[in-house]
């Protein structure tokens, strides 16, 4: 991915540099102090190798995360088929609000619209804690969250009447990734919209409905 490429040049740029400075210093002070200038080039030099070690093993993780979400969403017979009916009720039904309502939790149309937000909630949560690439699961699913943000606004939002923790998460995606696709979409508002993420990134989860 372009990321890896980014963090690689980073790293080989500090590893070059701190080489160089070291290099030149040793040549520079006095021989008394060669071996304990030497050891603390060698020690720079193997704790970056360390820190690029372990930025590399987290993204990777994350990406192979990402990916297993990915086939489970496409092989979740289950989740599919809760997809078609929660699509076919944000079409036929006007009564979201009513769906959400605790008397109604058995209705099949309320149990496929909580499964489906349950699966992105998940989802969202783990993004939010970095075992999720965002970026790449923005890629291919951002068309089909930001639907179900819209079309399941009104059952969301009477859930969180009774627990406003409900699809915090979720909602947070939604919009956030919502921004991120016009931000795409404007160039000229980019600015604008990367104050509004930072914004988001600090604002605490239960203050996002």
């Amino acid at each position: 991915m372009k990321a890896n490429g980014k963090i690689k040049v980073a790293f080989i740029t500090i590893i070059f540099l701190v080489s160089i400075s070291g290099i030149y210093l040793l040549h520079e002070v006095d021989s008394a102090f060669y071996s304990a200038g030497a050891i603390l080039l060698s020690a720079s030099l193997a704790l970056i190798a360390a820190l690029m070690n372990i930025t590399f093993t987290r993204k990777t993780a994350r990406e192979s995360n990402s990916l297993d979400f990915q086939k489970s969403l496409q092989s979740d017979v289950h989740y599919n088929e809760h997809v078609r009916k929660s699509a076919a009720a944000a079409k036929s039904r006007k009564d979201m609000r009513e769906l959400a309502k605790v008397e109604n939790r058995f209705d099949e149309d309320a149990i496929s619209i909580r499964y489906v937000l349950n699966t992105w909630e998940r989802a969202a949560n783990a993004m939010r804690h970095n075992l999720y690439d965002e970026l790449y699961l923005f890629e291919a699913h951002k068309s089909m969250v930001i639907a179900f943000g819209i079309d399941f606004r009104e059952f969301i939002d009477e859930c969180q009447k009774r627990q406003p923790s409900f699809y915090e998460n979720f909602s947070w995606l939604a919009l956030n990734w919502t921004i991120r696709r016009d931000s795409f979409q404007e160039a000229n508002r980019k600015k604008q919209l990367k104050k509004i993420f930072k914004m988001l990134n600090k604002v605490a989860l239960h203050k996002i409905h």
